[in-house]
């Protein structure tokens, strides 16, 4: 099959047949830089050894097709910041097994950052690791009619999406479900795992969005 004809049966292609051109979704997508054409779609992960107050840290910068980059960042950050705590009970031979930040909830966490954010807003998504926390920071907020009071109950549901090309690019390869579920989902992982529950932030422009996930005690 031609390209062309291919890229608009995808829907990512566009324009009249003597001028065809790609649509923004096929540059996120299926173009191997598209900073180039949206300037910082990229992900930071930035570690902090001595705490966000320290004067170290150190940071990985992911970029490529939006897809690959999440799924490289959510490697980068399983390899290097999860570990596994096995406690051993005296009154029961099963142990019990936590992680230091469940790996669900930060898939979920990642995920509805680079669904929900804005490509027009020249800020990375970024990816702040502590000791203490792992946050979740991307711009801007959440759709207006999204209440901060409801979205930490896990019972927000927007009346409209920002990227729903996006989100059903990220569903058919089984990275988001695009149906409201990634707040209740989080607070779901982090509840299994005997953490602390997590904190969501936005400010009353809604102009960034914060997913915070304290580690387990």
């Amino acid at each position: 099959m031609p390209i062309e004809k291919l890229g608009r049966q995808m829907n990512i292609v566009g324009g009249p047949p003597e001028a065809p051109f790609p649509l923004n979704v096929g540059l996120l997508f299926f173009n191997a830089a598209p900073f180039r054409f949206f300037p910082a779609t990229q992900i930071d992960v930035v570690w902090f050894p001595e705490g966000t107050g320290g004067d170290k840290f150190t940071e990985k910068v992911f970029k490529g097709p939006i897809h690959r980059m999440l799924r490289e960042a959510l490697d980068f950050v399983r390899r290097n910041y999860l570990t596994d705590t096995v406690i051993k009970h005296p009154d029961r031979a099963e142990a019990t097994r936590v992680a230091n930040f469940p790996y669900a909830a930060i898939e979920e966490a990642l995920a509805n950052a680079i669904y929900h954010r804005s490509y027009e807003e020249r800020e990375p998504v970024e990816v702040r690791v502590s000791a203490e926390e792992l946050v979740v920071l991307s711009y801007p907020g959440p759709d207006r009619s999204v209440r901060l009071d409801q979205l930490r109950a896990g019972k927000s549901l927007p009346r409209r999406y920002r990227n729903r090309r996006i989100g059903e690019f990220l569903k058919e390869l089984d990275i988001t479900e695009g149906r409201s579920t990634g707040i209740p989902k989080i607070l779901d992982a982090m509840k299994r795992n005997g953490s602390p529950p997590p904190e969501f932030e936005f400010d009353k422009d809604h102009s960034y969005f914060m997913a915070r996930l304290p580690v387990h005690p």
